[in-house]
């Protein structure tokens, strides 16, 4: 962006006063991780969100970053639909079923050194 910012609020209106006047937002990587960062936490704040049990994620390859959030479900049967049809349309994918912190589905490779209770679908 080229325009420096102090504060996230600073950020924000920069951004925002860019996208109003259709010009090109560009982030060094550390600003976009801050701004990953708190996309995921505001979505996470949701109250009907959290109260869903299941969650339907994207992470990267490696399990170490979350990358997007496709569906979130209060039972367990929806949300394995979810991922089963996922797997098929995003078959390159990362793709977790969570509970809370618990994985309960996961289309990676199983972890060499763990014992698991974690269901692989491929």
């Amino acid at each position: 962006m080229g325009a420096k910012w102090t504060t996230e609020k600073d950020l924000a209106r920069l951004i925002q006063a860019r996208a109003a006047s259709g010009r090109t937002v560009s982030m060094t990587p550390q600003t976009a991780e801050l701004v990953a960062r708190r996309l995921m936490a505001a979505a996470d704040t949701d109250p009907h969100l959290r109260s869903l049990a299941f969650r339907l994620e994207v992470w990267d390859r490696s399990g170490a970053n979350f990358v997007e959030l496709l569906a979130a479900s209060s039972t367990f049967g929806l949300v394995r639909n979810a991922f089963e049809m996922a797997c098929q349309a995003r078959p390159a994918e990362r793709l977790l079923v969570r509970q809370g912190i618990r994985v309960v589905l996961d289309s990676g490779e199983p972890d060499p050194g763990g014992v698991s209770n974690v269901v692989r679908l491929r």
